[in-house]
């Protein structure tokens, strides 16, 4: 299995700048990375609130580069979005990207 994921960096107040989406992909469950070192030096909340299934690595390579420039407009430092997680979970979805069961 590979993942394409959809990360939200939590403002610490209402009127901060965001929102903030990170569009990623891993072989590995996002969790792992969140934990291992996409947390680490951010001092804000990161939250993972959709993780998308692909049975093989090319197709989650294709989807998360289709993703990247379908919101390229929005693109802050490689795979940071301005813009919701909400609004590319609706894309996604629209799309019929598979979306992990919850745990």
């Amino acid at each position: 299995m590979a993942y394409v994921y959809l990360l939200e960096e939590v403002p610490h107040s209402v009127g901060e700048s965001g929102p903030w989406t990170k569009i990623g992909c891993s072989k590995n469950p996002p969790e792992w990375r969140l934990g291992a070192n996409l947390k680490r030096g951010n001092p804000r909340d990161l939250r993972l609130p959709v993780v998308y299934e692909f049975d093989t690595e090319r197709a989650m390579w294709d989807a998360e580069g289709y993703a990247h420039e379908q919101f390229q407009k929005f693109a802050h430092q490689k795979e940071w979005f301005n813009i919701s997680w909400q609004e590319i979970a609706a894309w996604a979805d629209a799309l019929g990207w598979r979306r992990r069961a919850a745990n």
